[in-house]
């Protein structure tokens, strides 16, 4: 029984690092295009899902012995597939779409891009030739117990992380709806800038997200 919660643990320490380095690449990313630094994500902590569970979506399923050409293209489809759920999901749970790749060349229905499956490749080929080698032997050299308890941790933590976003998300979406003058597709700079100065959670998710559009029925 303890082998089953000790290898649940190290898949779950896995996509705790995957989703960090995530954060990380967000980060950089934003500090190059924006010139200043973005809490990326949904999440309050420095952790980005999407890239953790890609991580080991394309770890169960790529073969490492496949070619550097069958590793990408591979890796590059899971990431494609997982983008456009995640995607779809988070617009009709919340009622809003949260990235939208609509003005970029090679997307579908702006859910996805070709370039971020691009990054996906890539990133699946270094994950399978190289990271997860060396964050396996990383962790297996961590006493189980210990690592257990700290997975423990940081999976409690993740999971009030999440509640706690959540609920901000769905304040969001109210004060949006509140804020609105007329019924639109999406919020105007106007009320956005409303929601920002309103809460600084608020400010936060929609600097994490500036081009989120709020979609709200349309008035009859």
């Amino acid at each position: 029984m303890f082998d089953v919660f000790y290898n649940f643990m190290l898949s779950f320490s896995l996509f705790i690092i995957y989703a960090f380095i995530g954060w990380i690449i967000e980060i950089i990313a934003a500090l190059i295009n924006n010139h200043k630094f973005i809490n990326r994500g949904f999440l309050i902590g420095p952790i980005i899902p999407i890239w953790g569970i890609g991580a080991l979506m394309i770890s169960w399923i790529v073969k490492p012995s496949d070619s550097v050409l069958g590793l990408i293209v591979s890796s590059a489809f899971i990431g494609a597939v997982l983008e456009y759920v995640v995607n779809y999901m988070m617009e009709k749970i919340f009622k809003a779409r949260w990235w939208d790749y609509s003005n970029l060349p090679f997307n579908i229905e702006g859910r996805i891009w070709l370039g971020s499956c691009l990054l996906f490749g890539v990133g699946g080929l270094l994950l399978i030739r190289y990271m997860n080698p060396f964050f396996t032997s990383v962790l297996l050299k961590i006493d189980k117990t210990f690592l257990c308890v700290l997975a423990t941790y940081a999976l409690v933590i993740m999971i009030i992380d999440i509640c706690v976003s959540g609920n901000i998300i769905k304040n969001l979406k109210l004060s949006a709806y509140s804020l609105r003058k007329d019924y639109t597709e999406e919020v105007t700079k106007k009320v956005k800038q409303a929601l920002k100065e309103k809460s600084y959670s608020f400010n936060r998710l929609l600097k994490a997200f500036p081009d989120v559009k709020f979609l709200f029925k349309s008035k009859k």
